[in-house]
């Protein structure tokens, strides 16, 4: 993921929790959604939706070869060594259906740089996975979501698509890599840049892989000057506005967080006996379980209950302890759980059950 191209600042940062996000629910999505082949043989053929006028749909869902037929520009993006996969286009059908009412060829083509023929067989594809999500409107000459449309991926969710928006507004995708085909003006409340190094980058990736511990200069921020020390990184943390790199500390001996920004100076990874598993505090998951302050009103506690998606004036959080006083930074909550000053939205019902789970915040 990281090469001798990757920019530091604001975008390198942000990147990488987006692309997580999106490779994660991409990731999860194909996995629940997969039929055996043997199941797939099986199953009754539905009957292709109409064809836009000048194509037919192909009847079968596999996809089109090149013809004799097509252009030779069709013909040549269709044997590009890297390409799409239909799963991928099915999604992009889908969550244009959802969020625009709309889809046509032109859109998949034009998106995914593919031939006619190819785009005619997702369409296809997509009627007989979706069955009754789209039709063919006569008038405009394009399929459009029927009122019985139902998403059938979850990355054509709200979640997902704010995440499209927001890695747009903040220049990490562009127009041509988001499914979005408008876009809203929008704004969001702008950051720091954090410096993330490219080559420091790497070589903690390349530690986590291959076990390693790595000598580093890092500037804590309870001293003024940088102290050299040994860590083995094994995994990496986000709080919402920066990251960090979760490691055995070899100085301290112990397992730290180490914000990725005051790493300075990283040499070449070498071997270590550090085992992972033994990271205590990151292997453990305490749920937090946010209800409405007893002391808004019915009114105020049902506004609460909706935003938060609580259930029976409840909702939970899991969080890796290792990541809880963050979390409860950024839920307004102070490092014992209590709400700060102010901020009487939500409280921890079950605060007295993870005390003794709650961070002692400390600099490495």
């Amino acid at each position: 993921m990281v090469g001798r191209n990757f920019r530091s600042g604001p975008k390198s940062v942000h990147l990488l929790c987006v692309y997580f996000l999106f490779a994660s629910t991409n990731y999860t999505d194909y996995m629940r959604r997969r039929t055996p082949p043997s199941q797939a043989a099986d199953s009754t053929r539905l009957v292709s939706p109409p064809s836009e006028p000048g194509a037919a749909l192909p009847s079968a869902p596999r996809p089109a070869l090149p013809s004799s037929n097509d252009s030779p520009q069709d013909r040549a993006v269709d044997t590009s060594p890297v390409k799409w996969s239909q799963e991928r286009r099915l999604q992009f059908i889908d969550f244009r259906l959802q969020w625009d009412g709309r889809i046509n060829r032109r859109d998949v083509m034009d998106f995914f740089k593919i031939s006619v023929p190819q785009a005619s067989a997702d369409i296809a594809r997509y009627a007989e996975i979706a069955p009754g999500n789209l039709e063919y409107d006569t008038r405009s000459r394009t399929y459009v979501a029927t009122p019985a449309y139902a998403p059938h991926y979850e990355s054509s969710g709200a979640r997902q698509y704010l995440s499209h928006l927001l890695a747009l507004e903040r220049q990490i995708l562009t127009s041509d890599q988001a499914f979005l085909a408008f876009r809203p003006p929008m704004a969001s409340v702008p950051l720091p840049s954090r410096t993330v190094e490219p080559k420091t980058l790497a070589l903690l990736l390349q530690s986590i892989a291959e076990r390693a511990r790595l000598r580093i200069r890092y500037q804590s921020i309870a001293r003024d000057e940088p102290q050299e020390r040994y860590i083995s990184p094994h995994a990496f943390g986000y709080d919402g506005v920066r990251w960090h790199v979760r490691a055995y500390c070899h100085l301290r001996e112990g397992f730290r967080d180490f914000v990725l920004g005051r790493i300075l100076l990283p040499g070449a990874p070498v071997a270590s006996d550090v085992d992972s598993s033994q990271d205590r505090e990151w292997h453990t998951n305490v749920d937090l379980v946010l209800k409405p302050d007893d002391s808004l009103t019915i009114k105020q506690r049902e506004g609460v209950e909706i935003d938060y998606g609580m259930k029976n004036g409840k909702v939970t959080v899991p969080c890796r302890q290792a990541m809880l006083f963050y979390t409860l930074r950024m839920l307004n909550f102070e490092p014992n759980g209590t709400p700060r000053k102010g901020e009487k939205q939500v409280v921890i019902a079950n605060l007295a059950d993870i005390k003794s789970f709650l961070p002692k915040p400390g600099q490495a």
